[in-house]
């Protein structure tokens, strides 16, 4: 009687088998070294983008004012 596995291969098929579970560890294996490099990139990204320019401080302060004017204009009754 033949084996099954979840999803619906046989288990312990010889040669075939073999070649079969080697290529899906070789397909994970190139998948989760590629998930590394892209969080390795964000990382790179996160930690290089540390600094803000005086312009982006304006901006910001400028549109927390605006949102804060909104804020007091709804809440003025």
């Amino acid at each position: 009687e033949v084996e099954l596995s979840s999803d619906g291969s046989a288990v312990n098929t010889g040669p075939k088998g073999v070649i079969n579970d080697w290529r899906r560890f070789k397909q994970l294996e190139t998948e989760q070294r590629q998930e590394q490099c892209r969080e390795m990139e964000r990382l790179i990204k996160k930690l290089s983008m540390t600094c803000r320019s005086h312009l982006d401080d304006e901006a910001d302060k400028q549109n927390q004012k605006e949102l804060q004017e909104k804020i007091n204009g709804k809440v003025a009754w």
